[in-house]
């Protein structure tokens, strides 16, 4: 199989609810939309159209306001809004681990035997496991975004889908004997420090060395000094690694200058593998966990002052929840990734979500926004022993301010109140703060800018947004993208760590 398929391969009561949130986590909080994504996800003070279901309901309370006709809210009588999205974030650089993974010809060692020029081959292999193992926050996370919703007045009723699926390693450490013995519970230790049994059962020669006897010396010593190895054991598996080095770089392999540290890994992890089998009885896999939900929203906005307005959704959710367990080391890598798309549960449940919104001034807002504040719970397989049978959408929590000193001009800023966690792992938090502007340049086209970061994690750093508007009379049409200035590494080209790429069609009067 080619090594590119398989590395290509989500009032006082609420005050008190609202304040209380930062303590409660939550699925990350997708930015909808190309006027947000521009504005570097900053739109719970600005939404003034039917996406206002999403980012701010409370908004909806000051549609076709009487009392403030030409107000940036009340002159919206109705509107409605098709957009879709989607979006990538590769964690601690999961791709480039995966790619050096995947890039070695381990279908060799499924054959149960380790040729003396493939040693070194072997020994990096080993230690990418340890190494991608070691760091349990690497991931890759792919979020989908679509919805048709329509405003009128002071009410909105739409169609919205969301999905977030992340995939991660879980790595067999134990399974990684190079020669199989023909019976359970081959011993790496065994297998690798007998000399008869090496190389396809020829002894190890004398004569080709890739150390120099100092540098042996001290590998022997090493080794020898762990657990489970004694000194016979130590210099047999040595002189094994130092002539299969030998035989590989006669045959142009390149070795890394870092080997010796690489062996006597090797040789550490065999102490905890003692009871394990060959490579043909690796287990590892990449574990699928994601969600794809449909939400049917009925959102209704109040004004209760000519500058405080509160709105709410209450909605229908149906999800379809993926928790499955594909083998790295698989020949039908493919096909099983197909089958991992198959193997989902469906469930039914209701949403509810509320918001805030008060004009400080005419030219300056602050809202705040609570998403699934019942903790909507859907259905589940068990893959894993600890996995629970059910997935939560815990409530998501978000503030924001928007200030026009001109016009044509608006500025925003948003920060995420809630510490919310990624779908596939719960060491992965999100925690985002953006801001960005809008240009409004003759109320044809609107021009927008701006950057968010997640401030609970630094390993995609600053992410940059920008966008484009069009008005045409009766409808706008928008496009927004966001690009990470970090990149990964996946089959020798570097691409972003995050990019985002949204489209909307609004229809506003």
């Amino acid at each position: 199989m080619k090594r590119e398929n398989r590395t290509w391969v989500m009032l006082l009561f609420i005050l008190i609810f609202l304040l209380s949130a930062p303590k409660a986590e939550a699925r990350e909080w997708i930015i909808v939309g190309p006027r947000a994504l521009g504005m570097g996800g900053a739109h719970v003070a600005v939404s003034n159209d039917s996406a206002a279901s999403y980012w701010n309901p409370a908004a909806y309370g000051f549609f076709k306001n009487k009392k403030k006709e030409e107000d940036y809210y009340g002159k919206r009588k109705w509107s409605s809004v098709l957009d879709v999205g989607v979006g990538v974030q590769i964690h601690e650089d999961l791709g480039e681990s995966l790619s050096r993974i995947l890039e070695y010809n381990f279908d060799d060692l499924d054959t149960g035997q380790i040729s003396a020029s493939n040693v070194d081959d072997y020994i990096q292999l080993i230690n990418e496991l340890k190494t991608f193992d070691e760091n349990k926050d690497r991931a890759i996370t792919i979020t989908a975004n679509a919805g048709l919703g329509t405003q009128v007045g002071h009410f909105g009723i739409g169609g919205y889908a969301f999905s977030e699926i992340s995939a991660k390693g879980d790595l067999d450490m134990v399974n990684i004997a190079p020669i199989s013995s023909g019976t359970a519970g081959a011993d790496i230790i065994t297998e690798l420090s007998n000399t008869g049994n090496f190389n396809d059962g020829a002894p190890v020669p004398t004569g080709d060395h890739y150390f120099d006897t100092a540098t042996k010396s001290e590998l022997i010593s090493a080794i020898a000094g762990m657990d489970n190895w004694d000194s016979a054991s130590a210099t047999d598996f040595v002189q094994a690694m130092d002539y299969g080095l030998s035989q590989a770089q006669q045959n142009g392999a390149v070795i890394p200058s870092d080997i010796t540290t690489a062996i006597e890994d090797v040789a550490q992890l065999a102490n905890d593998a003692q009871t394990g089998g060959s490579f043909a009885d690796n287990e590892s896999i990449l574990l699928f966990k994601g969600i794809a939900i449909g939400e049917v929203p009925f959102t209704y906005g109040r004004a209760i002052t000519e500058d405080f307005a509160i709105g709410g959704n209450i909605k229908f959710m149906k999800a379809r929840v993926y928790n499955t367990a594909v083998k790295v080391f698989d020949t039908e890598f493919e096909d099983a990734l197909d089958e991992a798309r198959d193997d989902y549960k469906e469930s039914e449940t209701f949403g509810i979500d509320l918001g805030l919104l008060y004009h400080i001034k005419d030219n300056l807002r602050v809202g705040i926004v609570g998403r699934n504040l019942n903790s909507p719970k859907f259905d589940m397989k068990r893959v894993l022993p600890w996995d629970n049978n059910y997935i939560k959408e815990k409530p998501q929590v978000r503030a924001g301010v928007a200030y026009r000193p001109l016009d044509f001009i608006t500025l925003a800023l948003d920060f995420d109140l809630t510490k919310n966690e990624s779908t596939i792992s719960d060491n992965y938090k999100s925690q985002n703060i953006g801001g960005g502007a809008e240009f409004n340049v003759f109320k044809v086209l609107q021009l927008r800018a701006g950057l968010y970061k997640n401030m609970a994690k630094s390993d995609i750093e600053i992410v940059y947004t920008a966008g484009l508007g069009i008005n045409l009379w009766l409808f706008n049409l928008d496009v927004g993208a966001s690009m990470s200035g970090e990149t990964s590494e996946i089959d020798g080209k570097d691409i972003p760590k995050e990019t985002r790429v949204e489209l909307a069609l609004s229809f506003l009067f």
